[in-house]
């Protein structure tokens, strides 16, 4: 599970300086909040002004793919309209056959997704088991607590006793309150709680 979570970790701070790097030199073209579709000659565009800026060509391809396999991105395409170039200027327009295209891999994303947290969600179960609730005895009843596996009892008023006779001792199966918990303490310690 940790090398999951690492492994996880890793590639989540990757998306991130990716995006970072992608959004740090054309901002408008890679905005997370708002993805628009890229123009399709974006590939040859974004070679020229990587050598041109002397930045790793590898480096920006490889944010790019990041880049266009978001589930955000994908939906923009889906949703059609405009392609935008680097510089945030319409370079033409989806076609049908594209919007089709990304909606079905917009689909098959999301059905990753899922099922990445399902089986999660299974093995986090498997791992941490949480046992079964059980049923009310008699119909109608209310459900048992978990806790103690007897039926929720309605609360009674407590009887109004003296004084006297609530500063009895605790009974062991209840955790003491902090200042009977500190009184015990001092008693065995044969220290006085008075100062």
């Amino acid at each position: 599970m940790t090398e999951t979570l690492n492994r996880k970790q890793k590639m989540t701070e990757e998306r991130k300086a990716a995006f970072a790097l992608l959004a740090e030199h054309w901002p408008v073209a890679f905005d997370t909040r708002n993805p628009k579709p890229l123009a399709l000659d974006t590939r040859d565009r974004l070679k020229a002004e990587c050598e041109a800026k002397g930045l790793d060509v590898e480096k920006v391809a490889r944010a790019v793919f990041l880049w266009v396999r978001r589930p955000a991105y994908q939906a923009a395409m889906a949703a059609g309209g405009a392609r935008y170039g680097l510089d945030g200027s319409v370079s033409g327009e989806l076609s049908a056959e594209q919007q089709t295209h990304a909606a079905a891999v917009s689909a098959s994303i999301k059905a990753r997704i899922k099922a990445a947290e399902d089986a999660r969600r299974a093995q986090r179960a498997k791992e941490n088991p949480r046992p079964a609730p059980s049923k009310p005895a008699v119909e109608g009843a209310k459900p048992a607590n978990p806790r103690q596996g007897k039926p929720a009892q309605p609360r009674r008023k407590p009887a109004n006793k003296p004084q006297q006779a609530q500063q009895t001792k605790p009974r062991e199966d209840r955790p003491l309150p902090d200042t009977a918990l500190a009184t015990a303490l001092a008693a065995v310690l044969g220290r006085s709680t008075s100062r």
